[in-house]
């Protein structure tokens, strides 16, 4: 299903700021959006590390330090 969303100049870049900050592409971001406002009482894993993102309680890891983990993993 598909829909389309028309907001005004400043909720857009509102949108998009946020989006970015947390690392989602602006459609991911609203539709992680609509789905949290369908199940407010059930925080998912998702959620729960947006969470902990929002809190500052994340572990900051480059992508070359990523992928030698998966290598060692292999």
């Amino acid at each position: 299903m598909r829909f389309q969303v028309t907001v005004d100049e400043v909720l857009g870049k509102e949108i998009q700021q946020k989006a970015h900050d947390l690392g989602f592409s602006v459609s991911s971001y609203v539709r992680y959006l609509l789905k949290s406002s369908l199940t407010k009482n059930q925080l998912n894993a998702l959620d729960l590390g947006l969470e902990d993102v929002k809190a500052g309680q994340v572990e900051k890891i480059s992508l070359e330090e990523i992928n030698k983990l998966v290598d060692e993993l292999k």
